[in-house]
């Protein structure tokens, strides 16, 4: 809710200036590291995990990661291609930049980090969801998220949209688990 009520009131632009003034040490380094919650790599380290725990559930990684990779691809090299990013639709030197983060100058739509934090710690909670280690899954899916528009690699649209992806991916990927489970009992 309150992303629609913020896209509502702002442009893009706009509410990415008024976020990025936003910002102090602690969060400049906070949010360097906690982006790699939404790398790619995460799929592989689950899948992997979950191949000696619990087998169905590796598929369903593997299932969202596939998935992850030809929506974003899809969205972000062809249907959006060439959509520029904060750094160069407002310009670095109106924008607070991390020292050390490597900045992205182009398709910015949607935010690819975030669709795999929330495919990724949906899948967890729904997996998880008598269990209330659930609410840690649903922070670290925000935070991978807030820190793409904190280090001014993606606009608010881009993470808005990009965790509707993630958790439409960790839905269908779970109905493989599900489908599978009931076919088995």
């Amino acid at each position: 809710m309150l992303s629609i009520i913020l896209l509502s009131l702002y442009d893009k632009k706009q509410l990415h200036l008024e976020l990025n003034q936003y910002h102090n040490g602690f969060f400049d380094a906070f949010f360097k590291y906690t982006t790699f919650l939404g790398d790619g790599i995460l799929f592989g380290v689950f899948i992997v995990l979950f191949f000696f725990i619990k087998r169905r559930m590796a598929l369903v990684f593997a299932i969202s990661g596939v998935l992850t990779l030809l929506l974003t691809h899809l969205f972000k090299k062809i249907i959006f291609r060439g959509l520029p990013r904060p750094i160069e639709l407002i310009g670095a030197d109106q924008l607070h930049l991390i020292e050390g983060v490597k900045m992205a100058h182009w398709n910015t739509f949607p935010s690819g980090h975030t669709t795999t934090a929330f495919a990724i710690f949906t899948i967890l909670i729904l997996y998880n969801y008598r269990n209330r280690i659930q609410y840690l899954w649903i922070l670290l899916a925000i935070i991978a998220g807030v820190s793409r528009v904190y280090l001014s690699q993606h606009f608010w649209i881009d993470i808005f949209v990009g965790s509707v992806l993630g958790i439409l991916i960790a839905f269908i990927s779970m109905s493989f688990y599900n489908e599978r489970k009931l076919s088995n009992e």
